[in-house]
């Protein structure tokens, strides 16, 4: 029996059997946590998923990185795939990995714990973001400790997960404006008061912007860059048959792609890629970035991707499919261009014509670069960031 049919056979009893263990679960994790919960005094606890390398990642250092002066405490509760940015967040706050502990069937059990970590400080603030035990605990931490979550893209289903705790969510952080009509849309099907809208603050990220375009590719060749996973919404193997097409018809161009996405690619289309695997330091990435034409994306959902901030402020152009937020900064045909999610063939085919008129039109591709970086310096700035998640969790 293959393990997924398994998974689908077993996954029924063992919500059944977490559901009917969650108190015994609970009143354990508190009587635990009781033993070490003055270890762990702080004002301001986060709990984030991962500590490896993905633009959500990086924008919950960026926001640990704001409150640094906090001194905030940091919960990674999903088992991490690298420790890329462990040392990153390190910088700013105590952190504490129970990932390698924690699974479903434990999840109460850790919520137990948590909450009475927490509840041992009085008046704090709980900040969570992409992790289903983060809103288990929320019931049973004191009314007095502020909870907020951060939702980077709405579909992914932790919107789902999130609705049942939306009365005590005093306030709910979104990155696009389209996120933020999503939920007021699901607020409106499920009856959630209108009065609920007024919890939701839209706080778009940041990346640094560098004083001045870096020009680094100056050959006649196209460098056409993606960055990020090989996760399915991504469509890398989109990448790879775009590839190939512009190579078969002689275009002046090389793929370079950054992460961990060669098995993403059919093997057929590897030959027309050049991977550089995962990148962790941020010197080697913008010089990565600064020897590039192009960012292309081919997602079928996005929030807004990191790497299109870090992308236009470096100049690059951004070919990316509409999907998500991403119509809100990129402007066809303005600031970069913008593909229609439409079918495989026609993603490709469209794809594949913009590469072409930039190739041959200079003139063009140095005005959209341009426009992509100037906008990218006041639209994403890293001041304005810290200042509204310090107003957001503090009022200053």
């Amino acid at each position: 029996m293959e393990k997924n049919v398994l998974y689908t056979k077993v996954k029924p009893i063992l919500e059944k059997l977490v559901q009917y263990s969650e108190k015994p679960l609970v009143i354990t994790g508190k009587f635990a946590g009781s033993f070490f919960a003055s270890y762990f005094r702080s004002k301001l606890f986060f709990f984030f998923p991962y500590y490896h390398i993905g633009g959500a990642e990086k924008v919950h250092v960026k926001i640990t990185s704001c409150l640094i002066e906090y001194s905030p405490i940091v919960f990674f509760v999903n088992k991490s795939k690298s420790s890329a940015l462990k040392e990153q967040f390190m910088q700013s706050a105590k952190i504490f990995d129970i990932g390698y502990l924690n699974n479903p069937l434990l999840i109460y059990f850790w919520a137990g714990v948590l909450s009475t970590v927490v509840n041992y400080n009085k008046d704090c603030v709980v900040f969570g973001c992409n992790n289903i035990l983060f809103y288990k605990l929320i019931p049973y931490l004191k009314p007095d400790i502020c909870c907020i979550d951060l939702i980077h893209a709405f579909g992914g289903g932790i919107e789902n997960v999130s609705l049942t705790y939306v009365n005590r969510l005093d306030k709910r952080v979104v990155i696009n404006s389209r996120t933020l009509k999503d939920i007021k849309k699901q607020y409106s099907l499920n009856d959630i008061s209108e009065k609920m809208n007024d919890r939701i603050f839209l706080i778009e990220n940041c990346v640094q912007i560098p004083e001045r375009i870096i020009r680094m590719n100056n050959g006649s060749t196209l460098r056409i860059l993606y960055v990020g996973r090989g996760s399915e919404e991504k469509r890398v193997h989109l990448i790879g048959k775009i590839s190939r097409v512009c190579h078969q018809k002689n275009m002046p161009i090389e793929f370079v792609l950054v992460g961990d996405v060669k098995n993403s690619i059919p093997e057929q289309d590897r030959i027309y890629c050049n991977f550089l695997g995962e990148i962790v330091d941020e010197k080697r990435l913008s010089e990565v970035y600064n020897s590039s034409d192009i960012l292309l994306l081919v997602s079928s959902s996005e929030g807004f991707p990191l790497v299109i901030m870090e992308a236009m402020a470096c100049g690059l152009v951004t070919i990316s499919t509409d999907v998500g937020g991403i119509s809100e900064h990129v402007h066809n045909g303005y600031n970069g261009f913008l593909v229609k999610d439409d079918s495989e063939d026609l993603i490709i085919k469209n794809t594949c014509d913009i590469i072409s008129e930039l190739t041959s039109n200079k003139t063009l591709r140095n005005k959209i670069s341009t426009e992509a970086y100037e906008y990218a310096k006041v639209n994403f700035n890293c001041k304005n960031f810290c200042m509204k998640y310090k107003k957001l969790i503090y009022g200053k």
